[in-house]
């Protein structure tokens, strides 16, 4: 019951925050940082010493099997950490928004533990029916959120992320669905089952819906809205954890039943398609929180290019990539919150020379945008093994290799004119932004990402995850 009771105790806990934050937003804040301690420590010990975590029997109609690999377990620990310090994090933040709105901080505390309980759930639980349930968890939890917190039309902001998300969702069940029939009740890399044949349908269902949860090319108009008009808490978490639990899915499982290799080649194109859409339309905005939500668009694109090449080393990066994006995406948007409590605005144009204003902070978003960028930081190790990766797919063809370098391209391109414009140029200020615990947050997960980058955490973590990948023995 370990893993179980791991998830379950953020939600418990969110009922103490959500009485604690009727007197310190501070004091929730502590609480629910606390309650994801026991999912970040097992999560941490399956990534970091290739142990695995099973409970449940696995056989037949099981809800309690959940299972914890070094490779889900990335994403569980991605989820753990991040939602540690977007918790540490957001007392400064709620308490600036609460007295805008004029109402309290109490509802964003109660549905945080759900939220971030629910995405974990989801990453570890085996039951194919489980795994949703979680999601709608994290799906409803984080609607509430929206709809008190958000900003400009929050109304019809909820709306647009209720009917997308749930149509994601659901044409994630009705795969499902179609596998129950066939008698797979259960995630079938964390089952320990062999690629189970071809089924179209199922697989068009799952991967139709995890690519709306990704707001990938196409199906993405949703996430510039939601991801700029939520409380920058919650796009701290939706864009690095909550989208990519569809790549997630299709690795998992819809991989498993893909139809043939004429699908994978597809597939690798329209990542590639996805990761330069979401890159130019990134360097064209001016709004910074719309900026980081296209750049999510386009991350997503090199997870989903992770999955679709369909080897092993792909695997390993899609994994790394959702840590270092989780990681490099969460200092950012932080960075937005702190640029949005003690400058009062997300105009970029607006910024310029904020490196003297608050140099800590500086070198904590540079840190954010090396590692959207591949380079010293968690991220280098990640695009390291999805270029491996790439080059075994593409062995001899050295054509396709253009396309992956203009991806790389154009990455570099706008998060370093992002620093430019952002962080350097004459000073516009002569005042300090203000010492506290959201700095603190925001200085802490960049000085993280590069210590991922250092051995032995890095080859650690990379060899066990590729050698559970191995052993689930997909391409045998």
């Amino acid at each position: 019951m370990m893993i179980l009771l791991s998830i379950l105790i953020p939600m418990a806990l969110s009922l103490a925050a959500y009485a604690a934050a009727k007197r310190s937003s501070y004091l929730a804040g502590y609480i629910s940082a606390v309650a994801l301690m026991p999912l970040l420590l097992i999560s941490a010990y399956s990534v970091f010493t290739g142990w695995e975590f099973a409970e449940g029997s696995f056989q037949g109609f099981d809800i309690t099997a959940f299972k914890i690999t070094p490779f889900n377990g990335v994403f569980a620990f991605t989820v753990a950490l991040v939602g540690i310090f977007v918790a540490l994090y957001s007392p400064p933040y709620m308490e600036h928004r609460s007295h805008e709105l004029g109402r309290g901080s109490s509802i964003f505390y109660l549905t945080y533990g759900f939220f971030v309980g629910g995405l974990a759930g989801a990453f570890v639980a085996a039951n194919l029916i489980m795994v949703y349930v979680f999601i709608e968890i994290a799906l409803i939890a984080s609607l509430f959120q929206i709809l008190y917190y958000g900003y400009g039309d929050r109304v019809r902001i909820t709306v647009m992320y209720l009917v997308w998300s749930h149509l994601g969702a659901l044409l994630v069940l009705a795969g499902f669905l179609l596998l129950y029939l066939k008698g797979v009740y259960y995630v079938p890399l964390l089952a320990d089952l062999k690629y189970l044949g071809a089924d179209q349908t199922a697989f068009l269902l799952i991967l139709i819906g995890s690519l709306i949860k990704m707001a990938a090319l196409g199906v993405h108009m949703w996430l510039p809205y939601v991801h700029a008009e939520a409380p920058t808490p919650l796009s701290a978490l939706l864009s690095p954890v909550l989208v990519g639990i569809g790549g997630y899915l299709i690795a998992s499982v819809a991989m498993y039943v893909v139809p043939n290799a004429e699908w994978v080649k597809w597939l690798v194109y329209y990542a590639i398609a996805t990761a330069i859409y979401g890159g130019l339309m990134a360097f064209l905005q001016k709004d910074i929180k719309r900026l980081f939500a296209y750049s999510t668009v386009s991350q997503m694109g090199y997870l989903l290019l992770g999955v679709a090449l369909f080897n092993p080393h792909g695997y390993t990066a899609a994994a790394l990539f959702y840590l270092s994006h989780g990681l490099g995406k969460a200092v950012l948007f932080m960075t937005a919150g702190y640029f949005i409590m003690h400058l009062h605005t997300r105009d970029i144009e607006k910024m310029g020379g904020l490196y003297g204003w608050r140099p800590e902070l500086a070198g904590a978003a540079i840190v954010g945008f090396l590692n959207l960028a591949g380079i010293l930081t968690v991220g280098m190790v990640s695009e390291i093994v999805l270029t491996v990766a790439y080059a075994k797919h593409f062995i001899g063809h050295y054509v396709y290799y253009i396309p992956y370098a203009v991806v790389l391209l154009i990455t570099g391109i706008y998060a370093f004119n992002t620093i430019r414009v952002v962080f350097f140029g004459p000073h516009k200020r002569e005042d300090q932004g203000p010492v506290d615990i959201a700095l603190v947050s925001i200085v802490v997960v960049a000085f993280l990402s590069v210590l991922l980058f250092l051995p032995p955490f890095s080859n650690t973590l990379t060899d066990n995850i590729y050698e559970t990948i191995v052993a689930a023995g997909l391409w045998k």
